[in-house]
Order: structure tokens, then sequence, then C-alpha cells
């Protein structure tokens, strides 16, 4: 009795160990498939994580571009600015050049007329 016990023992420990291995198979393709969807997701993040950064910079080049272009642009302003100003002073210069002259020339003039024309500087 005790072969039979034994072999009964024997085949019921052989029929455990192949369960547990054909269990064991099964988790590990559930842990395998898991695993896969957890790359594919990663994968997924990683991708939509590179494509944002991709359409920041994108909007950041854009954006340095006009601020380069609207730089330039006030640039010329301020030259073109600074130019007509200085054309400005130096047209100012002269005219107040041209006053002193010419308010020595009415100077000159009232004097003339003040001895031409006495009795119209007298007053009443």
């Amino acid at each position: 009795m005790s072969d039979f016990g034994g072999l009964a023992g024997a085949l019921m420990l052989s029929d455990q160990i192949s369960t547990d291995r054909l269990m064991d198979s099964f988790r590990h393709s559930r842990e395998a498939n898991g695993l896969a969807l957890n790359d594919a997701a990663w994968r997924n993040q990683f991708n939509d994580l590179v494509s944002r950064y991709n359409r920041l910079l994108a909007d950041a080049n854009k954006f340095a571009r006009v601020s380069d272009e609207t730089i330039e642009t006030q640039a010329g302003t301020i030259a073109d600015l600074k130019a007509a100003n200085d054309a400005l002073r130096a047209e100012k210069a002269q005219l107040s050049s041209r006053l002193v002259d010419v308010e020595g020339e009415l100077a000159v003039l009232r004097a003339l007329d003040k001895e031409l024309h006495p009795e119209a500087y007298e007053y009443q």
C-alpha cells in the first residue's frame, strides 16, 4: 500500500508542480503584457512630450524672429529720428544765427528811421 500511496503522492506533487508552472507561465504572460502596455503608455507620453516640446520650440523661435524684426525696425526708426533731430538742431543753429543778424539789422534800421523821422518817436 505504501507503494500506491507514494505513487499517488508523487502524482499529486507532479500535478501540483505542473499546475504551478502553468499558472506561473500565465502570470508571466500577464505581467509581460502589462509591461508591454506600460511601455506603450510611456512611449505615448514620451512622444506627446516631444511633440509639445517641438511646438514650444517652434513658438519660441517664431517669437524670437518677430522680436528681432521689431528690434531692427525700431533701431531703424531710432536712427532716422536721431538723424532728423541732428538736422533740426543744425537748422535751429542757423536760424538762431540768422535771427541775431536780423535783430542787428532791425536795430540799425530803427535807429536810421528814428533819425529820419524823430517826430514819429515823440510821445505826447
